[in-house]
């Protein structure tokens, strides 16, 4: 969706400003690249956290207006990191995105510059950045790589980067993060905003600022505009005067953001700020509103000629789309036809993206992006006669999107809603396994936004389709400890669409093979995978199950009942923690194994019952172990009914987990008769 941001009479008028700087940029700089001390080389350690690999010891961000070349965003930086360990290495390697639109024009990277600082011989030594070590890349339509490695880099090293890049872009205001994977010592974001252009502010993360601080200047600059009198050429000069907004954002002593089980996406908790344009006003001049309800957003993107535009005209697939649906008089059947359709014709590329330039040639080539897949699914769904409508969506790997303000860069997926009665079926055709009314594991990431005249809405990401996981057995234990047996899993939803797609990738002998030797102690034999391209039935593997036992008959025999099922530890080890837990999808887990006793044996110690439940049902798990007719029957089950627990509940559900560790640790003791 382009925003055409700048009338061009205003490039008479204002825009034609000759050596004005806003946002402290005619002022010295006030960080400069060499400022390393020699005590900064010869630090061993971070004190606040001396596990760490690498410190950010500073980083500085600047954006400001220029008015030299047009309308300009600059956008300033400078870094220095510390290399503490050798797995900190990995710093050295840099990567600064910058902005290239479909017509050629592009941001400018300039004046890169890098410094790498060794403690040589009792004195700093200084390596510079070469040019021919700054490389180009292309990640994908819009956006573009420099990519470089820092010189010389050892445990010990100090680095610096500053870089300067100069856009046209300034709808694309840079954003900051305060936070990274390594402890930031000090981190500081300015921004000079002009009165022309109005932004949002979006702040994310739980960490204070040490600076967060406004202030008003008053900046009055030269202007010079052309005029053309008769045939002559006239330069008229004269000031504005603008009040420029300074923004000061700072944090100190940063902590290392770790990665913690069940976090759909860092960057969602990462302590940062975002900016969104949502107002351009130039003097005397009604202003332009670019940040519109959900209505307009909606609109906007219908008639876009890469999105709304694809779908106007689609007259290549009616004939398929008629052959597909020929003879067929139930809806849902007609949905099946299609979606399988294109699920067999195309192929996803594996590129997240939105918009399509040639939907059609998509098609033809038989390959594509999510956009293009699932928009031609759309497309065909419509020339079948049934309601299908494009959904935007943002995966997990992309982060929550912003519900409260329509933003097209939180939206990063594009999947089909088709609506039948009163039921919605969200479906996605990059993936081949994925049964029918299901959603991709990456695609569960709360809810998508339907793009559908007049104003759209908002629906929960969830499928059909049940999460299942269940696995029996049938065993015999024999008095020198060997337990021999038959093993059947059967598996539904995200759990069988991560083993049909291992299977995929791997390929179905290496996977079985794989599978056979797991295990050192025990020996899956004669395996057998079922249904794996029945989708709409649980996968099920089948298998004979062996572990060794000793070369003669014990007196007591130690039986882990849930073989290697248990669950062995706690994936919440901490003790507290800041962000919420997300399942994604309900937990559903199963297991049931009956054990023949070895004749003479009877039991000696069993597991008490358990039933353990969080406030709300939220989850629910049931141990018992008891002995039926002479036999061993042990069954054990986990359900995760809430997906998102929050903060306040992390205690009680990682208690939760700690008895079931607990409990599944338990051993059945079987004695020898006397």
């Amino acid at each position: 969706m382009s925003i055409n941001i700048l009338p061009n009479k205003w490039l008479l008028l204002l825009l034609l400003v000759m050596g004005v700087c806003f946002a402290g940029y005619c002022a010295p700089d006030p960080f400069k690249l060499g400022q390393v001390t020699p005590e900064d080389v010869k630090m061993t350690t971070y004190a606040p956290d001396t596990s760490a690999a690498a410190v950010v010891l500073y980083d500085l961000g600047e954006s400001s207006f220029l008015f030299t070349k047009g309308t300009q965003l600059q956008f300033k930086r400078i870094m220095r990191i510390k290399i503490l360990k050798k797995n900190g290495l990995g710093e050295a390697d840099l990567v600064i995105p910058y902005y290239v639109r479909k017509d050629g024009t592009k941001e400018e990277v300039l004046n890169i510059k890098g410094v790498t600082y060794n403690w040589e011989n009792g004195q700093v030594t200084k390596q510079q950045l070469e040019d021919k070590a700054v490389f180009d890349e292309k990640r994908d339509a819009n956006w573009h790589l420099k990519k470089l490695t820092m010189p010389n880099v050892k445990v010990g090293s100090v680095i610096e980067l500053t870089y300067t890049i100069k856009s046209d872009f300034f709808q694309f205001l840079r954003d900051w993060e305060f936070q990274r994977s390594i402890p930031v010592k000090w981190s500081e974001y300015r921004v000079g905003m002009v009165p022309f252009f109005e932004y949002k502010h979006i702040l994310h993360g739980l960490l204070p600022f040490h600076v967060k601080d406004v202030k008003v200047e008053h900046k009055t600059a030269p202007i010079v505009v052309d005029r053309k009198v008769g045939y002559v050429n006239m330069e008229e000069r004269g000031t504005i005067s603008m009040q420029v907004v300074q923004y000061r954002w700072a944090m100190k002593d940063v902590p290392a953001f770790t990665e913690e089980p069940y976090l759909a996406n860092a960057n969602d908790y990462i302590s940062k700020v975002e900016f969104e344009l949502s107002k351009i006003q130039y003097p005397n001049q009604e202003p332009r509103y670019t940040t519109v309800d959900w209505q307009g957003f909606t609109s906007e993107l219908l008639k876009d000629e890469d999105f709304g535009g694809q779908l106007a005209n689609t007259a290549y697939l009616k004939k398929t789309a008629e052959e597909l649906v020929a003879g067929k008089t139930d809806y849902l059947e007609k949905v099946k036809a299609v979606l399988g359709h294109v699920k067999s014709h195309m192929r996803w590329n594996g590129k997240h993206l939105i918009y399509t330039q040639n939907l059609r040639k998509a098609y033809e080539s038989r390959t594509g992006s999510a956009a293009e897949v699932n928009l031609v699914l759309t497309a065909l769904l419509r020339e079948a006669g049934i309601s299908a409508e494009p959904m935007l969506l943002s995966t997990r790997g992309h982060g929550q999107p912003v519900t409260n303000s329509p933003m097209i860069s939180k939206f990063d997926y594009v999947i089909a809603r088709v609506l039948i009665g009163e039921t919605n079926y969200l479906l996605d055709a990059t993936e081949q396994d994925l049964p029918f009314g299901m959603l991709p594991f990456r695609c569960l990431n709360g809810q998508g936004w339907v793009v559908q005249a007049p104003a759209g809405k908002w629906l929960p990401l969830t499928g059909l389709e049940t999460n299942l996981q269940q696995i029996t057995g049938q065993l015999k234990i024999k008095p020198t400890g060997e337990v021999t047996g038959a093993l059947m899993e059967n598996y539904r939803g995200v759990p069988a669409l991560q083993v049909r797609s291992s299977i995929r990738g791997k390929g179905e002998e290496a996977y079985l093979k794989e599978l056979a030797n797991t295990s050192d102690d025990w020996v899956r034999q004669q395996v057998k995978i079922l249904n794996l391209d029945n989708l709409q039935e649980p996968l099920k593997t089948e298998y004979q199950l062996n572990k060794a036992g000793e070369d003669q008959a014990v007196d007591l025999l130690y039986l882990a009942p849930l073989l290697t099922h248990g669950q062995e530890q706690n994936p919440f080890k901490l003790a507290t923690r800041q962000y919420p837990v997300d399942f994604a999808s309900p937990v559903n887990e199963s297991y049931v194994f009956t054990y023949e006793l070895p004749a003479g044996y009877v039991v000696e110690e069993l597991p008490a019952t358990a039933l353990l439940t969080l406030p709300g049902n939220a989850a629910k798990f049931t141990y018992v172990a008891q002995v039926i007719n002479g036999q061993l029957q042990v069954a054990s089950k986990l359900n995760i009914n809430k997906t998102l627990f929050q903060p306040s509940e992390y205690g009680n559900l990682r208690e939760f987990y700690s008895r079931i560790v607990a409990k599944h640790a338990e051993k059945i003791v079987l004695k020898k008769k006397l």
